[in-house]
């Protein structure tokens, strides 16, 4: 059996102190907005709901399973875990993995379009929880049916289309 090296990070990665730009700020303070929002959505709407609700839905977003509403607490607990979680990635540009090599002229365009990334993946993935918990919800209380047919593709295309934006802007920017 024949074993593969594994490659190690470029320890010899330049380390740039970047700015937030306003793109940056506004994408940082919209995510921030949405979970204090989610947290208060919460902490009003749970107490008021049945003693069961749904917890979970299938591909074309009907409810198909159904447990106690403080199970909703998880919602904006994961959602907070994972912005927290990528915030403290973003901390260190220069030890995440790029689709080019990183150099000394290209370290600055690559950190930024990488953090930016990040950022907006807060902010979609927030209130992608928060969408879920709002139609939990209105479904507990009689006021919808399911999340729609429409939300997994949505959901994996807000995700997927940047990725795909950011490959193609980092290859553009690799010199």
């Amino acid at each position: 059996m024949i074993f593969r090296k594994r490659h190690r990070l470029d320890p010899d990665r330049p380390i740039v102190k970047l700015e937030m730009g306003p793109a940056d700020w506004i994408l940082e303070i919209l995510a921030i907005i949405c979970i204090l929002i989610f947290f208060g959505f919460s902490l009003y709407n749970i107490p008021r709901l049945p003693d069961t609700v749904p917890t979970h839905f299938n591909a074309s977003g009907t409810p198909d399973g159904y447990g106690n509403k403080v199970t909703l607490w998880m919602l904006p607990g994961i959602a907070l875990v994972i912005y927290s979680v990528l915030t403290l990635i973003s901390r260190i540009p220069e030890k995440l993995n790029y689709p080019v090599k990183i150099t000394p002229a290209n370290a600055r365009k690559q950190y930024t379009l990488g953090l930016r990334l990040i950022k907006y993946l807060k902010l979609v993935i927030v209130l992608m929880f928060f969408f879920i918990s709002y139609e939990t919800v209105m479904i507990a209380f009689g006021k919808s049916e399911g999340l729609g047919i429409w939300f997994f593709p949505i959901f994996i295309g807000t995700i997927v289309v940047p990725v795909f934006i950011y490959f193609i802007l980092a290859m553009r920017y690799r010199k």
